[in-house]
């Protein structure tokens, strides 16, 4: 026993390394259970300052490309509070967000390779997914069988403010433990925990029947073969097969979730009209936008003397939809910049996982391990986005959607060949 314990405070790099390693896994224990605490605030904060005290290697990181682009969004984020409908609403709402944004700034210089990447990666699926466990037993415990099947999404209080945030994180933690699977995970005492945390994770994309999280997990649980084979012909044949298995998952939707058939699915429970009005305050505005945040949104729809607010049961405080809100927030100028920012991301994790794969010197397995990272911080981001066309990735969704930004930074500065570690 104390020699195994001496190996693995050995390859945690000694006593020193272990307490960093303990260290950051309560970090991010509190980051994901109570991501909007004054603590997980003042660890973001610390590790900003981290990376400012580290500028050289910050700098490294996100001179590029997609480093500009993001750059110039968050500047013309902040520069919207000057003509915002509401500018004290967007200071405050701007002054939120700087943890956040400082924390992002810091991961490339955190996590600066692969091992470290895969770890946070499982670590903050674990902690999430223990995390969604004890919200199923809380559930179990209420509700009993089957009545949690139908009613579970109904049951205050929520988890991550709604049952469609905390089924994203469900399908996110999902996806990270089948990558790490297919990466080679060492040990069948490892393999079965991400087949445990797996089980779990699809256990409650199904008990809290969310329609939104299952449909765009299971379209980017499709697209993962599809990014991470290697050569044109294995991706070819895994786009057909999942357009097959697509095809039919949607014609037996009803069979899966019954929610897909009910009343609310041709307005959307009323989003549709929440959409509408958004998208013709926006056109009103269309180069600055109204300003950033969610404060400015709900002055410039509900408290606007020149348009009436919309008609809808809820009184929603975003326009519903990502893409959406980028354009009520920024204007044209908005969209752009992160619309392109995210393309540029994408191809970066794409020509990655292309060179990675064409420098290793084994088979086809090996070709395929080193492409996993990357690709699944492509599907990941895929996955947020996707479902940020017809909702707002709000809460611990925006903070996972952030933080892989970072994570891909960091991964686009390693060299290929690392990509498995």
């Amino acid at each position: 026993m104390n020699g195994r314990w001496s190996h693995w405070v050995e390859s945690a790099g000694g006593v020193s390394g272990l307490r960093r390693w303990a260290l950051g896994l309560a970090a991010v224990a509190v980051l994901w259970f109570d991501p909007s605490s004054g603590l997980s605030t003042a660890i973001l904060s610390v590790a900003g300052l981290y990376a400012l005290w580290n500028g050289k290697k910050t700098l490294a990181a996100w001179k590029n490309p997609v480093g500009a682009l993001f750059g110039a969004g968050v500047l013309w984020a902040v520069l919207s509070a000057s003509w915002s409908f509401y500018p004290p609403g967007s200071v405050r709402d701007l002054v939120k967000s700087t943890p956040l944004a400082l924390g992002v700034l810091a991961i490339p210089a955190i996590f600066d390779r692969p091992g470290r990447i895969w770890a946070a990666l499982l670590a903050s699926a674990g902690v999430v997914t223990a995390t969604l466990t004890a919200d199923l037993v809380r559930l179990y415990g209420a509700l009993g069988w089957p009545t949690m099947l139908t009613e579970a999404r109904y049951f205050h209080p929520y988890l991550y403010t709604h049952p469609n945030v905390s089924s994203m994180m469900a399908g996110l933690c999902a996806l990270t433990f089948v990558a790490r699977f297919t990466a080679g995970a060492p040990g069948w005492g490892r393999k079965a925990l991400l087949a445990v945390g797996l089980a779990l994770d699809v256990a409650y994309l199904v008990a809290l029947a969310s329609r939104g999280p299952q449909a765009v997990f299971a379209l980017a649980a499709l697209a993962f073969p599809v990014v991470l084979l290697p050569g044109w012909r294995s991706r070819l044949a895994a786009a057909a097969l999942a357009a097959f298995v697509g095809w039919g998952l949607w014609h037996d939707a009803a069979q899966i979730n019954p929610r897909f058939h009910d009343g609310t699915m041709g307005t959307f429970n009323n989003r549709d009209t929440a959409w509408g009005h958004s998208k013709l305050l926006a056109d009103r505005r269309p180069v600055l936008g109204y300003g950033f945040g969610k404060k400015a949104f709900v002055k410039a729809v509900y408290e606007n003397p020149d348009q009436r607010a919309p008609l809808v049961p809820v009184r929603y405080p975003h326009a519903h939809s990502y893409w959406l809100m980028l354009y009520f927030q920024g204007g044209a100028v908005g969209l752009a910049l992160w619309g392109l920012g995210w393309l540029a991301l994408f191809g970066r994790l794409l020509r990655f996982a292309a060179r990675a794969g064409q420098q290793v010197s084994g088979g086809w397995l090996e070709r395929l391990r080193v492409r996993v990272l990357p690709s699944l911080l492509a599907v990941g981001l895929l996955y947020i986005l996707i479902y940020g066309i017809g909702d707002f990735p709000d809460s611990v969704i925006r903070a996972s959607l952030f933080y892989l930004i970072g994570l891909a930074l960091a991964l686009g500065r390693l060299p290929e060949r690392d990509g498995t570690a």
